[in-house]
């Protein structure tokens, strides 16, 4: 399959997946990134709150801060200002391997649902496999960020080279949407009790797919403030777009 072939089947799923979720009354689980995107805003902003009060505490034996109210006013608001920004950063970097991990279970139990009502395959339930699959895929998105992490800390310092630049910070998106569409497919892999090792060869043949899908769960992440939440509402339609474009790539397989 080419790699045209492969980014066309991703993208598409994607269209797919918003019919798909719709279509078979699967639109109460945008209840849940609902619930916890206000968790996880109002969880961060108190540590931002907490390690900004803290910081400020720091400096109050200043002599300029205590001499002066407005230049000390100035200071303690640039710490703020400081602390988000860096928490903006951290979270344009982590926050698509946090939604991962904190939305493991459900997108497991998607993943599997949107299977069933598209083949049929029905995966007798056990309360074992329930957990090793959320452990499986809570570890998969530790790997993939330790994998990714190796591989875009070089890309970072080249991106300040100019020309050079460019084509750094276009590869260091490629390998975030890698990873995460890697994250996406292995749910697929899991329930058919594929090994890491075995999974990774088996995305390796669709990566483009990966690619594709994991690219639309990345781009929110650049948006400032709200990337985060917005990618744990794409999440959904991430994991039923993969389950679609994974199971459409291996039946044109068979048919070629």
């Amino acid at each position: 399959m080419s790699v045209i072939q492969q980014i066309k089947i991703g993208l598409s799923a994607y269209g797919k997946a918003f019919r798909f979720i719709f279509k078979n009354r699967m639109a109460w689980t945008l209840i849940v990134p609902l619930i916890l995107s206000i968790l996880i805003f109002a969880v961060v902003q108190s540590y931002i709150n907490d390690l900004s009060e803290y910081l400020k505490s720091l400096t109050t034996d200043w002599d300029f801060i205590q001499n002066s109210e407005f230049w000390g006013g100035i200071f303690k608001g640039l710490i703020s200002f400081i602390t988000e920004i860096v928490f903006l950063i951290a979270f344009a970097y982590f926050g698509g391997y946090i939604v991962l991990i904190i939305m493991s279970p459900f997108l497991s139990y998607l993943s599997e649902k949107t299977e069933q009502i598209l083949t049929g395959n029905e995966y007798k339930f056990r309360f074992k496999h329930l957990i090793s699959d959320t452990f499986r895929g809570i570890l998969m998105a530790i790997r993939n960020l330790f994998l990714e992490t190796l591989i875009i800390i070089p890309a970072f310092f080249l991106s300040f080279i100019p020309l050079v630049g460019l084509l750094a910070t276009a590869f260091m998106f490629i390998i975030s949407a890698y990873f995460y569409g890697f994250s996406f497919i292995d749910y697929i892999n899991e329930r058919q009790r594929l090994s890491v090792t075995e999974s990774t060869q088996m995305i390796r043949k669709y990566k483009w797919i990966a690619i594709a899908n994991g690219s639309i769960f990345a781009l929110p992440l650049i948006v400032p403030l709200i990337g985060s939440q917005i990618s744990i509402f794409v999440s959904i339609f991430s994991v039923v777009a993969a389950t679609i474009a994974i199971l459409e790539a291996k039946n044109k397989k068979l048919n070629e």
